[in-house]
């Protein structure tokens, strides 16, 4: 297939009018194109959901049955019987691990949304035991305070907040995967975002485009989807972290932990350190959904699209000028030749010359 054919293929699939109305396209632009990221797209995510679910009902299976059976392999024995032993300690501990991992393997579920929400779910069993022990403790004293939460732990609970959390992380999730928007005229590209109160609007120009993208892991190309990246000038589409395992930042939480406080706040900056570390890199951004058309079907139809109404753009504005609306990117260009101008006969020359 053509390029100019793929043009007209992508615009046939869409309403122009309505895109242009979505995205306030000026009146000189044509749309092009219109999508949003795919459900596989966000994958990561969702399996971050399942296994906070599998977290709490491991702790609520091993805390309410009567164990395994004698059939059972001793491994699995000896787990199941750390995990009883540990209780709510070894919860949190577990849900550290998995919150650290998250974010230092910087994926598309590290970012500080996901690791708030998982130091959340992590804490919420150790708030009922504090304030327990708060409540003990104030009683040895004659105090009649009985908790800040009405209820007491109970081992039902790893089900209640497991089902309640996963549920919210689930739902939070697809509302987030649905909030981008793009689309792709034959003069810019736009990547739009209305996430609960926010909304952001990038507008890339076709001129400004100096290199594109093209992201597929393996298996998005089994299911289809993959993310297209552009490149600008000023540098729009390249990510760069900052907070890594450096000198600096290791002397910095040395001198912290050094500091003449107690055990637990030098445990607690620590754990803090350790949550929030990252690894460094600086590539372009493949993971952010509103710095590039992340998790797209089609994405190799769309670089096509993209590049063909690029260069139909430049080269547009290189033989016409400014101030012309672009012709359709599908339609050869014809260049006007000037008709050359019909040459003097040469007795009239002669005569002009005059000769003699």
């Amino acid at each position: 297939m053509s390029e100019a054919g793929i043009v007209q293929e992508m615009k046939a699939k869409i309403d122009s009018e309505q895109v242009q109305d979505r995205f306030d396209m000026t009146s000189y632009e044509t749309a092009y194109y219109y999508c949003r990221p795919t459900f596989f797209a966000f994958l990561a995510k969702y399996v971050l959901c399942a296994l906070v679910l599998l977290v709490h009902l491991l702790f609520w299976w091993v805390n309410t049955s009567d164990g395994l059976g004698d059939d059972a392999n001793g491994l699995l024995k000896m787990l199941v019987s750390i995990v009883n032993l540990l209780g709510i300690t070894g919860f949190v501990s577990i849900m550290l691990i998995v919150t650290w991992l998250n974010r230092f393997m910087n994926w598309s579920s590290s970012g500080t949304w996901y690791t708030t929400s998982l130091l959340i779910v992590t804490f919420t069993p150790g708030l009922f035991v504090a304030d327990n022990v708060i409540a003990t403790v104030m009683g040895w004293f004659g105090s009649d305070f009985s908790g800040v939460i009405p209820f007491d732990w109970k081992d039902s609970w790893y089900l209640i907040l497991g089902v309640v959390y996963s549920t919210a992380l689930f739902l939070l999730t697809t509302w987030y995967s649905r909030s981008f928007t793009y689309g792709v005229s034959d003069r810019a590209v736009y990547l739009k975002k209305d996430f609960m109160l926010t909304h952001t609007m990038h507008k890339i120009d076709m001129v400004d485009i100096d290199n594109m993208k093209l992201s597929q892991p393996w298996y998005g190309r089994i299911l289809g989807f993959g993310t297209v990246n552009m490149l600008t000038g000023s540098g729009f589409g390249v990510r760069e972290h900052t907070t890594s395992v450096s000198t600096g930042g290791i002397s910095d939480v040395a001198s912290a932990i050094s500091d003449d406080v107690g055990f637990v706040k030098k445990l607690f900056r620590g754990m803090i350190f350790m949550v929030s570390l990252q690894r460094t890199r600086e590539e372009m951004n493949t993971s952010e959904p509103e710095d590039c058309m992340y998790g797209i079907r089609q994405p190799s139809e769309v670089y096509k699209l993209i590049n063909e109404l690029k260069e139909g753009m430049r080269s547009q504005s290189t033989g016409q000028g400014t101030g012309q609306r672009a012709a359709d990117p599908a339609q050869p260009i014809q260049e006007e030749v000037a008709a050359p101008e019909p040459s003097e006969p040469l007795d009239d020359l002669d005569a002009d010359m005059d000769l003699n």
